[in-house]
């Protein structure tokens, strides 16, 4: 018997379907005066589909990026309420939002780039 192989794991796939109920969700429906815009850059779902890390950016922000990632931990519960009624699974895992400092890192790296070629 061939059994063939799904081209991906069931966590990536489930992490690809979070991170589009996650997007709609802070899009259309959270609101945190002062947090700008809010995107999701990455989900990591564990092997075990029991823990989600969320990674999150922020653009046009008044507050801290602390506060931003605690006000949205402080809702994770409820997050994953709207996610278990979406997606149909056995278990929903529980999410923990991290800033996604990548952007900063490379726009860091890009100016260094720049004042090489000054030279």
């Amino acid at each position: 018997m061939d059994f063939k192989k799904k081209p991906y794991k069931r966590n990536d796939r489930l992490s690809k379907e979070i991170k589009i109920i996650l997007s709609d969700f802070i899009l259309k429906d959270f609101n945190l005066e002062g947090a700008g815009i809010i995107t999701i850059s990455k989900v990591n779902v564990s092997r075990d589909l029991r823990n989600a890390k969320v990674y999150f950016t922020v653009i046009d922000n008044t507050i801290s990026n602390s506060n931003v990632t605690d006000e949205l931990n402080k809702k994770s519960k409820f997050i994953k309420g709207i996610i278990g009624k979406i997606i149909t699974s056995k278990n929903i895992p529980d999410i923990k939002f991290y800033f996604d400092d990548s952007i900063e890192f490379y726009d860091k790296i890009d100016r260094i780039f720049s004042g090489l070629d000054d030279k």
